[in-house]
């Protein structure tokens, strides 16, 4: 069992509890260290709840500390504190579990590739919705042809938290009402988008052109939406809001094949939905005769009985433990489903050109 220290996640965040439940559900993992919070009361109810002994109130004494008994760190900071903290870990070699985005400017990201060897640093980056099996049975329909030649793709991620918070938390924070080049809601919803276009596609888009809006009391940026070409020929669309009232996370998938299109809705996951060129239509869930079926962690329980958010969570953590293991044996770790540094550059990328396609009114090339 792989040994982890958290640096954020306290249980005023969104992020950590998540990570520390999916983590540890299939004891791959177990979290042993952490800097939860700057706050130390927060930092201390955390390591108190969680019962977690070693405990520091900066996370630079962690990595100190904590170098030569963890097995990796879990980056759940604030975005804008990533880069700092990632470099140093980078600089001790310790591998590094990042929550997605891994940073929030091309210039931070930069700044980490001249830190970053490929050959000899781990670091992977928790895309989480792409764990739910039936969007992995889509990625496999897909490269198995069975929706033909993929024509576009349709991606949303509306939600209604700038106009009704969520009552659980205390929202909006505040780091998340800043903005910067990239406004902080397509680091936040953006970059789900990206990672879910790549992975159903293994394709990134060539060119992008982008409206921003501001609709709350804010005064951030809180509904995108983005156009996409690629130079396979496919068309595709992201749209990103906080200010879309009865959404409380619309996350919805569409795609269009010369064959079928299929339709995966977040809210009711174990439904995969397709339109077939004679007419059928057809939903699959994992009681289906479906490719996913036989691995047993997307079967933690028996079919009708739903698996969620923090199931699909933990297939991830499962797919990172193995990582692990391949990088040990001095193997190439990442695979279908764990994605790294590259895979973020391009996002960061993304979301930085479709800034300058809404400051410009015109697409941008990639």
């Amino acid at each position: 069992m792989y040994k982890l220290a958290f640096i954020g996640g306290s249980i005023n965040s969104i992020a950590g509890y998540p990570h520390f439940i999916a983590s540890q559900m299939d004891k791959r993992f177990e979290v042993v260290a952490g800097a939860f919070s700057t706050d130390a009361d927060i930092n201390k109810e955390t390591a108190s709840l969680w019962k977690i002994s070693n405990i520091y109130d900066d996370w630079r004494e962690l990595i100190v500390q904590e170098k030569t008994n963890v097995d990796a760190v879990v980056v759940l900071a604030p975005t804008p504190l990533h880069s700092e903290i990632v470099i140093e870990l980078l600089k001790q070699n310790i591998p590094i579990i990042s929550e997605k985005p891994l940073v929030s400017s091309m210039e931070e990201i930069e700044e980490i590739e001249k830190n970053y060897d490929k050959n000899n640093h781990f670091l992977v980056i928790t895309n989480n919705y792409s764990g739910y099996p039936m969007v992995r049975e889509l990625q496999y329909k897909i490269a198995n042809n069975e929706l033909g030649k993929i024509l576009h793709i349709r991606l949303k991620m509306p939600q209604e938290s700038f106009l009704r918070p969520p009552k659980s938390i205390k929202y909006p924070q505040k780091w998340r009402l800043t903005d910067g080049f990239i406004p902080m809601i397509s680091l936040d919803l953006g970059a789900h988008l990206h990672h879910l276009a790549y992975f159903l596609l293994q394709e990134e888009p060539s060119k992008v052109i982008a409206t921003y809006d501001s609709f709350s009391e804010y005064g951030v940026i809180d509904d995108v939406n983005m156009m996409l070409e690629y130079n396979s020929g496919i068309k595709g669309n992201m749209w990103l809001s906080k200010t879309a009232l009865g959404n409380r996370n619309g996350l919805h998938i569409e795609i269009y094949g010369t064959k079928a299109s299929a339709m995966w809705h977040q809210e009711n996951p174990e439904l995969l939905e397709f339109s077939y060129n004679n007419g059928q239509k057809v939903i699959l869930d994992r009681g289906s005769n479906i490719e996913m079926q036989e691995n047993h962690l997307y079967n933690r329980m028996t079919p009708g009985h739903p698996a969620g958010f923090i199931e699909s969570f933990a297939n991830l953590y499962n797919d990172i433990a193995e990582a692990l293991d391949n990088f040990h044996k001095n193997k190439s770790y990442l695979n279908q489903y764990v994605y790294g540094f590259d895979h973020a550059f391009n996002g960061i990328k993304l979301l930085h050109m479709a800034s300058h396609a809404n400051q410009d009114k015109k697409y941008k090339f990639l």
